[in-house]
């Protein structure tokens, strides 16, 4: 699987004092997916108490990723 980071999420790394490869790692092996708009995926991760959204989309074997954000965990954690 080819990862291609937008300049937009790079920025938002740098922000969120992440690396790239922890955010190619959870794109890899999230602990959820879900939907996002536009056919767009969301990988989350919880770190803390946060959730690690990467938002990116997939044609085929490459994921290009959009935009990386930590959010509360109880704002998108799903109900089971």
């Amino acid at each position: 699987m080819k990862i291609i980071i937008s300049d937009h999420a790079k920025e938002r790394i740098k922000i969120y004092n992440l690396t790239e490869n922890a955010v190619k790692e959870i794109v890899k092996k999230p602990r959820e997916i879900v939907e996002g708009y536009e056919g767009r995926l969301i990988a989350q991760e919880g770190i803390n108490e946060h959730i690690l959204r990467v938002v990116y989309t997939k044609q085929g074997e490459e994921v290009r990723v959009i935009t990386v954000y930590p959010a509360k965990k109880e704002r998108y954690r799903r109900k089971k």
